[in-house]
């Protein structure tokens, strides 16, 4: 995806957010970068195959895997919205009052899923986000050091 159509559909899904959870527009847009699903693996999976579709980190911005088709599929189109959900947490500061690390986590999570799921909804897509094992996968890591990785268990 070119520049410009990238920078429209960021556009397009900041509106939405806003539309949809009354998040202010952003002051400025993150970075977004598509990579091979193998890079993605090796970056947060350890090599291994996972089915991590997305993720947000607040210093580089979305990663998103390059297999997505987010001009044409409104449910990949929905994945990116999903980690633009965390930029918008983060810039905001929305759930940095809640002191307890995997607590902060696991409600980003299901807030992200939640305006993910009336997203789809508003653009009447046939599939939603299933929202799958949060409260496992949580660790008490340093929040600096953390990604947001997204999409698991999607159909």
């Amino acid at each position: 995806m070119d520049h410009s159509a990238l920078v429209s559909l960021l556009v397009e899904l900041f509106a939405a957010i806003k539309l949809l959870s009354g998040y202010p527009a952003p002051a400025t847009f993150p970075d977004v970068i598509a990579l091979p699903k193998t890079e993605i693996q090796r970056r947060l999976c350890d090599g291994r195959p996972c089915h991590i579709k997305a993720y947000y980190h607040p210093d580089t911005g979305v990663v998103v895997d390059d297999s997505l088709d987010l001009r044409n599929d409104p449910f990949d189109r929905s994945i990116l919205l999903h980690e633009l959900v965390h930029h918008m947490q983060k810039t905001t500061g929305k759930f940095e009052v809640v002191r307890d690390f995997c607590i902060r986590r696991v409600s980003e999570e299901r807030e992200a899923y939640e305006i993910q799921n009336r997203y789809l909804s508003q653009v009447n897509a046939a599939r939603r986000a299933l929202v799958l094992g949060l409260n496992g996968k949580c660790t008490d890591e340093k929040p600096s050091t953390r990604v947001t990785p997204s999409q698991f268990g999607m159909d």
